[in-house]
């Protein structure tokens, strides 16, 4: 099982396995800087640059950050050069990326994902998620949640989104109006978001259209996101498509091939789900969604195996978290409805998390996760996963169906009736 840059080995009895399930192999563009100028010169469903940007113009670029496998190093390069041969200065032109509430990125993690010479030729930013004079109002969502964008990002004359494709717990897919809200909205606005997906889908894995993605779509028009750039990646990380133009319809058009790849079919559900959340492997805040996509494979009342490393622990942005993981979702739901927590955002994924872990029993090996951290997400933890798979075991029967996603953090598991 892929663990962070190494592996683990996990004994499961052959004859009692349904099948080892992983994004579809396949190969990748043949010239994908080629296919990159090509998507951005010919957008879908959209102005081209051309007739949006001009000398004098402020252009503003959000990216993601390093909890994201965008290949962003290659990308803008070639969009940057495309926007200053129409005119516009490099110090016309800022980067801002979309931390969403995650940690800020340190320089050195910004050399490696955006590259050594966009950093030091353009003004790159980290998105000011908690400073009000950072942000500005542009409208509510429901629940009267007031609609905080990045400043820097709003007062650019063009703003363009980069990102990429792949299954996500929260939006069905990430990608798309995903790098506005939450990428670059501020911390009630995100809050408001995720609060309002968990109270409707906790788990919006492989879903076209849903809650939360309908509600970043209008936050991102409100915001004016002209244009997006989007890969999608083959499970080696190569360029298997390229989607730039108007954020929905491109967006739709990568999913249909996102799918394809990360869309995996199994013929029933397990008893038991052995997953590794490769490629979220950095904090439990990025690793549960390997949880979320074993529970579309795991037959209710089953368990789950989750093996991820967590060097940076539950989360290092959210430190409340561990506290709201060890309440049910009825608590969770009380005590935000009553104003009663002041991180909404890490209240509502702890609410994603109790709504999933409730009808599962969840062995978990990961090093970086504390014995304590474990018992408050009422994971039982192990020394190894073979460890946690015997007791699963144990729990629910040696004749138990078994069944292995080794990219947890990316697959879609399809059951095959539907």
């Amino acid at each position: 099982m892929p663990f962070s840059r190494e592996s683990v080995v996990v004994d499961v009895n052959k004859k009692r396995l349904i099948g080892v399930f992983q994004p579809s192999d396949v190969e990748g563009a043949s010239e994908p800087l080629e296919d990159i100028r090509r998507s951005i010169k010919d957008p879908i469903g959209n102005l081209s640059l051309d007739s949006m940007v001009f000398p004098g113009k402020k252009v503003a670029v959000a990216v993601d950050d390093n909890t994201r496998i965008t290949p962003t190093r290659r990308i803008l390069p070639i969009l940057l050069g495309r926007i200053e041969s129409l005119g516009v200065k490099s110090d016309e032109i800022t980067i801002v990326v979309a931390l969403g509430t995650h940690r800020p990125m340190k320089d050195h993690e910004m050399r490696e994902k955006l590259g050594p010479e966009t950093t030091e030729n353009y003004n790159v930013i980290n998105h000011d998620w908690d400073n009000p004079a950072e942000l500005k109002l542009k409208g509510r969502i429901p629940d009267n949640v007031p609609i905080l964008i990045n400043k820097r990002f709003m007062e650019a004359d063009i703003k363009i989104g980069v990102g990429n494709i792949v299954p996500h717990f929260t939006s069905g897919w990430s990608g798309g109006s995903k790098i506005v809200l939450p990428g670059l909205a501020g911390e009630d606005t995100v809050a408001g978001m995720h609060y309002y997906g968990a109270k409707s889908i906790p788990n919006a894995i492989g879903k076209d259209e849903n809650i939360p993605r309908n509600l970043m779509d209008a936050v991102a028009r409100e915001a004016g996101l002209h244009m997006i750039v989007n890969t999608v990646l083959t499970r080696k990380r190569e360029i298997a498509g390229v989607y730039s133009g108007d954020f929905i319809n491109a967006h739709r058009a990568g999913v249909r091939l996102s799918k394809k790849i990360y869309g995996v079919h199994i013929p029933q559900r397990a008893d038991i789900t052995v997953v590794s959340s490769h490629p979220a492997d950095i904090e439990f805040w990025q690793a549960m969604k390997g949880l979320y996509s074993a529970a579309l494979a795991t037959k209710n009342g089953g368990g789950i195996l989750l093996i991820t490393p967590c060097p940076e622990g539950l989360s290092v942005a959210h430190r409340e978290w561990g506290d709201m993981l060890s309440y049910s979702s009825r608590e969770l739901e009380e005590m935000i409805e009553q104003k009663r927590v002041k991180d909404v955002t890490a209240a509502s994924l702890a609410l994603c998390v109790a709504k999933t872990r409730e009808s599962y029993r969840v062995a978990l090996y990961s090093p970086g996760i504390s014995d304590k951290q474990a018992e408050q997400l009422h994971f039982m933890k192990f020394d190894s996963p073979n460890d946690g798979l015997r007791c699963l075991e144990r729990e629910l029967g040696s004749n138990s169906k078994k069944l292995v996603l080794t990219h947890g953090g990316e697959t879609f598991p399809i059951l095959g009736t539907e």
